[in-house]
């Protein structure tokens, strides 16, 4: 009795150790999850950059001219939205095709820009940080979900119920 009493712990320990150990997030998982979020680190960096850009463009650059750059750029971002886009269906991507939407997103917000900037010019710098404060807010929620959504989809490809019901 007492043997097999001592064999059911044992058991017990082995399933409780090994479920344990396979929950632990092994090392090309976290890799692929730092990938995401770098890629993702490094796309915000870059459009802060370029808001920063456009909020020192505003008092350094002569009126005409900066009206002139942001249709430059609104029209630059558009197309490079479109080469996202083409390369996203090549590659058949969703991650892809994602940034390309949030290039285009920010294409959009550089074009009302041109107008905004004549409409509010006094509070034209607070407007550029608020669209870097919105920027900021939405990858930080995309990073937090990129590195759920991976760990979820680990974890569920550990599903061995079947395994352990039979042990």
């Amino acid at each position: 009795m007492k043997r097999e009493e001592r064999k059911r712990k044992d058991n017990i320990e082995k399933l409780t150790k090994e479920v344990e150990t396979k929950k632990k997030i092994p090392k090309d998982v976290k890799e692929k999850i730092n990938a995401r979020v770098f890629e993702n680190m490094i796309i915000a960096a870059i459009i802060m950059v370029y808001l920063v850009s456009l909020n020192f463009g505003m008092t350094n650059i002569p009126t005409d001219t900066y009206r002139t750059d942001l249709k430059v750029f609104s029209i630059l971002l558009l197309i490079i939205t479109i080469m996202i886009f083409e390369w996203g269906y090549k590659k058949d991507n969703e991650s892809i095709w994602l940034h390309g939407v949030e290039v285009m997103v920010l294409g959009v917000i550089t074009l009302y820009l041109i107008y905004l900037y004549s409409m509010y010019y006094s509070t034209y710098g607070t407007l550029i940080l608020s669209i870097g404060i919105v920027y900021l807010i939405y990858y930080a929620i995309k990073i937090v979900i990129i590195q759920k959504r991976i760990e979820k989809e680990y974890m569920k490809s550990l599903n061995d119920i079947g395994e352990i019901i039979k042990k």
